[in-house]
């Protein structure tokens, strides 16, 4: 059965994700799991299948990483192999990457669970890293109105009251934007990515309140009468319209119609409109990273 929300209880946001890989060339493709005091926690992890060992690539390493993914060419893979005589590359090998924020977890290391015995990060389920669960196998992070669960193959595999959760963050120096970060209130932390960046946008915008669902009631008059054209343009199957005030206080409405024929997919479709309910541009923030 699919899973649903109990009764009383509103789903924000439903995304894929999984734990982030390493992108720098000294972590390329790796993640660890550490505890506070960055010891290796792999095999401490009840009923976890076995992983690839984390190591950090040594330059000779590096250099290959570097030579498979550089887009620029010859120069490219030559300014990595500099910048890793000089101290450590941070050299992106594939684009969409943005500033480097942490070098002892994100090029020294990469760990994606940070947590001691009994610390709630420590209980995420193994599902989520891609290395182990079964190919083709799909998580999910789902945020509701009461919990932050992990689902998988329609399953909760994992849940806790969003009250522990103390914070999200997104961390830029990622394939596409799209890798964050959530802590727990008793200090344990994971990092997770999404399959684009907008998601993760989103998913950290509404845990932080930065992003804040809507109901039709707190809308503007204007803004009313421009739902309900909206609506009413929506095609049969289309979802149920979803409010939200973006960080700049502009309002987006965005609906998903389902596709059409084997192997179609879901198409979303929406607008931005400001107090008057007219067309809006979205502030840097609103929909995808900011720049800054």
């Amino acid at each position: 059965m699919n899973w649903q929300p109990a009764p009383g209880e509103e789903t924000l946001a439903r995304f894929p994700a999984s734990f982030a890989t390493g992108t720098a060339a000294s972590v390329d493709g790796r993640r660890s799991f550490r505890d506070r005091r960055r010891n290796d926690i792999e095999s401490d992890l009840t009923g976890w299948p076995e992983g690839s060992t984390f190591a950090v690539r040594r330059l000779p390493g590096r250099i290959g990483v570097h030579a498979r993914t550089a887009v620029s060419g010859v120069f490219a893979v030559a300014w990595g192999i500099l910048s890793d005589l000089l101290g450590g590359s941070t050299i992106n090998p594939e684009p969409g990457r943005g500033k480097l924020e942490e070098r002892e977890n994100e090029v020294e290391d990469f760990p994606v669970m940070w947590a001691d015995a009994g610390d709630i990060a420590r209980t995420l389920p193994w599902q989520l890293d891609p290395s182990r669960r079964p190919q083709g196998y799909v998580t999910e992070i789902v945020l509701t109105t009461r919990r932050l669960l992990v689902v998988g193959a329609d399953t909760a595999l994992w849940e806790t009251q969003r009250e522990k959760v103390l914070d999200a963050a997104a961390k830029p120096f990622s394939i596409g934007r799209r890798d964050f970060r959530v802590t727990f209130r008793d200090g344990s932390w994971a990092r997770l990515t999404t399959t684009a960046s907008s998601h993760t946008t989103e998913l950290v915008g509404l845990l932080t309140g930065s992003h804040r669902r809507l109901s039709d009631s707190e809308l503007s008059t204007a803004q009313r009468e421009r739902l309900s054209s909206y609506t009413a343009s929506l095609p049969e199957g289309a979802t149920r319209p979803v409010i939200t005030r973006l960080p700049s206080g502009l309002v987006r409405v965005e609906s998903t119609t389902p596709g059409r024929g084997r192997g179609a997919v879901s198409e979303s479709r929406g607008l931005v409109m400001d107090e008057t309910g007219q067309d809006a541009t979205p502030a840097p923030g609103d929909i995808e990273p900011s720049k800054a």
